[in-house]
């Protein structure tokens, strides 16, 4: 149904008189409980492309000159981890799916076989399918163009080729267009391929730099020959040869799975339950879908419903209810259909017209498909809870915590008026440095009961150019911090890298806050996080202390590892105007099982130059191994209590 005849028909359905589903009149589903609009995709026709990418395997150099020399080939194929997360801005439940396999039928056209047996793949005339294609779950365009979907490497790798700066809003086969992508060569000689990334946004580390697995390497996009956005994943052992990662009854090319965790062939995924304001539109490639995205309304409007689904297949049946705010079920239908063997994905939307009537409060929007179920929450002539406010008391946590045994590492905790901020600093599994920073805590902080708190990890960008932190951030695991005061903790780490649990106390407490005894200088105000807006995705913490100032800087080295400094003391007050240069020095050795001392870890970087604006204000010129580079930086997050004047 084209988008002018389901207006056409949505507003006949409004002029009609409809009776409510049950003997609750509050709301009624429009169109008599069938979907408004429904969109399905078939993975055999959804987002083909048809690159060769074998032009991009390694044997084929990029630059003579520049080109490192190939790594000695050794061990076993590495199990790959999937290459995808998540962005900031993509909060659904479900985020991915995937269109194609590898067509392992060599005969084209329109022959087609995938690793299951089945047809989830495509040819051309002159050529097979030869990747995975994985596309977001809905509105892949505003997924795109809010950095919702970030290839990740899928394992170790060095990077063997690397391009950027491609038109990325492509629509369909232009034999000129080139694709925006990673290619990571392996310990043992494979080859990985990530193609069709978002413009400007590939990882800035050069040919012959390192990458762990989960590092980022760009948006997914659609450049090249592309129909939309996603990524295409080809894999090549070190014969160069083709692979198809996921091993099956049909699969010819190798007969083990190179995945470290294979998914079924089939998975039934509900990926996005949301409400709206209107029916979403989706324009013309490459139009931006318009979600129309609402959570409060008043009595009286209409509320538009949408749930979508990964792997629907031939009468499964999707469950839709609404739940009033006694919790009751006040209107409920379902959706399947018997037509068609199996879609990727679909989409469907529901209109609920809510009385003028209707009572206040927050409704849940339930929606229930192979024995899951996801919940949303809309709200009538209300709105969600505040969220609690921080206290100036947080602020005697403020300050530098380490645990004796496991010197080396340790905690920075901020507190500004919007909620409390941890970072921690120390060595990942492979020994490379590693920084964490969790999620806001708002309202209080206190010994009566544990923080816990979402980390997230860095993994993207150079000490150059780093990548915008809503692109970079991974989450790393969860902290739980139980406080048995001021000065001394329990802190309990847990994820990728494993757990641990240090007994951590106060190293220097943040002047003017409360537990921090000893005089307060004039420029104790200064204290927190501080960054550069042209350079997201990295920052300084200060901490001014009653025996003196510390500065740590957070980012990566010019090869894209992380990288994370810290200050000599610096006894001499900051004052307006005047330059403060102090010795930096890195951090280069220790696992997250076992960190080295500091005092045996710490090496001269080089040197910061720091020049206080105003307290909103600080001029940091950092000179050293990696580089040279000035930072802009304003006030981030202050300490509350400690008044910026």
């Amino acid at each position: 149904m084209s988008k002018s005849n389901l207006f056409s028909f949505y507003v006949s359905v409004l002029l009609a008189v409809l009776l409510p589903l049950t003997a609750l009149a509050d709301a009624r589903f429009i169109n008599n409980g069938k979907p408004l609009q429904v969109r399905k995709s078939n993975p055999v026709t959804d987002l083909n492309h048809r690159d060769d990418f074998s032009q991009y395997l390694v044997s084929k150099p990029q630059a003579a000159k520049t080109d490192p020399p190939k790594q000695q080939a050794v061990g076993d194929p590495p199990l790959l981890k999937f290459p995808i997360r998540r962005g900031f801005s993509n909060t659904n439940p479900g985020i991915y799916g995937i269109s194609n396999y590898v067509d392992l039928d060599e005969v084209h056209p329109d022959s087609l076989i995938d690793y299951f047996c089945g047809e989830r793949t495509y040819d051309t005339e002159d050529f097979d399918h030869n990747g995975i294609d994985i596309s977001s779950s809905m509105f892949s365009w505003w997924t795109m163009a809010n950095d919702g979907l970030i290839a990740i490497a899928a394992a170790d790798g060095t990077i063997a080729q690397r391009h950027d700066g491609e038109p990325d809003k492509q629509c369909g086969f232009l034999d000129s267009a080139d694709a925006n992508l990673i290619v990571l060569e392996h310990d043992d000689g494979s080859v990985t391929i990530y193609a069709h990334m978002k413009k400007d946004t590939v990882t800035g580390r050069k040919v012959g730099d390192r990458v762990e697995v989960g590092d980022y390497l760009g948006v997914v996009g659609s450049s090249g020959l592309s129909t939309g956005p996603h990524l295409h994943l080809g894999v090549y052992d070190k014969n160069g040869d083709l692979i198809e990662p996921y091993a099956g009854q049909c699969n010819g090319l190798n007969l083990d799975s190179w995945w470290a965790d294979q998914e079924d062939y089939y998975v039934k995924t509900i990926n996005a339950v949301r409400t709206h304001s209107a029916s979403p539109e989706y324009p013309a490639c490459p139009g931006v879908e318009v979600p129309h995205f609402k959570d409060e309304f008043k009595a009286g409007d209409t509320v538009f419903l949408s749930a979508s689904v990964r792997d629907f297949l031939k009468e499964d049946v999707l469950g839709i209810e609404i739940r009033d705010p006694s919790g009751n079920v006040a209107i409920e239908t379902t959706y399947s259909q018997d037509k068609t063997e199996h879609f990727g994905a679909v989409s469907v939307v529901f209109g609920v017209e809510m009385s003028a009537d209707t009572a206040s409060g927050a409704y849940i929007f339930a929606v229930t498909y192979a024995d899951k179920t996801v919940e949303h929450t809309f709200y009538i002539d209300s709105a969600p809870d505040p969220q609690p406010v921080a206290v100036a008391a947080n602020n005697a946590y403020n300050g530098l915590f380490y645990d004796p045994a496991l010197d080396g590492e340790g905690y920075n905790i901020v507190t500004a008026d919007s909620g409390t901020i941890i970072y921690f600093y120390g060595s990942d599994l492979g020994g490379n440095r590693v920084w964490l920073i969790s999620d806001l805590i708002p309202g209080v902080v206190s010994s009566d009961q544990p923080v816990i708190v979402n980390m997230y990890e860095s993994t993207g960008g150079v000490f150059a150019s780093p990548v915008t932190s809503g692109r970079g951030l991974s989450l790393w695991g969860t902290l739980k911090i139980d406080f048995t005061d001021c000065k001394n903790g329990k802190a309990t780490l847990t994820g990728v890298d494993g757990d641990k649990v240090s007994q951590i106390t106060k190293i220097a407490g943040v002047a003017g806050t409360i537990c921090t005894s000893g005089d307060v200088p004039p420029d104790a105000a200064w204290s927190g996080l501080w960054f550069d807006s042209s350079l997201d995705g990295e920052g300084y913490n200060l901490v001014v202390a009653p025996p003196g100032r510390v500065l740590y800087y957070y980012g990566f080295k010019s090869n894209g590892l992380r990288l994370w400094l810290i200050s000599d003391l610096i006894v001499e007050e900051l004052e307006v105007g005047k330059d403060v240069v102090i010795e930096m020095f890195e951090a280069t050795q220790g696992v997250f099982s076992t960190p080295v001392p500091s005092d045996e870890a710490l090496v001269k970087w080089g040197t910061a130059k720091i020049t206080l604006v105003d307290c909103r204000h600080i001029t940091i010129v950092i000179s050293g191994s990696d580089g040279s580079k000035t930072s802009n930086t304003v006030r981030l997050a202050g300490i509350i209590g400690l008044e910026c004047n």
